[in-house]
């Protein structure tokens, strides 16, 4: 099998929301910090992302992370990451949730390519 050289991010599903107004600022980033995305979900919202290719580099594991920002203070708090591994290669869409420990809980699914 060749190396993957992508993972392609489909879309993100809010399970649970943190914030008291039913919503959260929430930024998509990879864990190197370079942000994706920054968008506001209400539970059961579905965000689809528009041709969103991440590279591997050297084969390395991609980490995606969630913060939520808090739109007052602008300050940020960790929800939960995302492993995304070359070996997933011809598996298909995945999905992996994010934020068990945290008061959100998000679904991220994606595909390797």
């Amino acid at each position: 099998m060749t190396d993957a050289a992508y993972a392609k991010l489909l879309w993100l599903e809010a399970k649970r929301v943190q914030d008291p107004d039913g919503a959260d600022e929430i930024t998509v980033s990879r864990g190197d910090g370079g942000v994706f995305e920054r968008i506001r979900m209400r539970q059961g919202d579905v965000y689809e992302f528009d041709e969103r290719f991440v590279p591997f580099v050297n084969q390395e594991p991609i980490d995606i992370v969630l913060h939520e920002v808090n739109e007052a203070t602008g300050q940020a708090s960790f929800i939960g990451g995302a492993g995304i591994v070359p070996s997933e290669l011809g598996l298909g869409e995945r999905t992996q949730g994010i934020g068990a420990l945290s008061p959100s809980l998000y679904e991220l699914t994606y595909k390797v390519l």
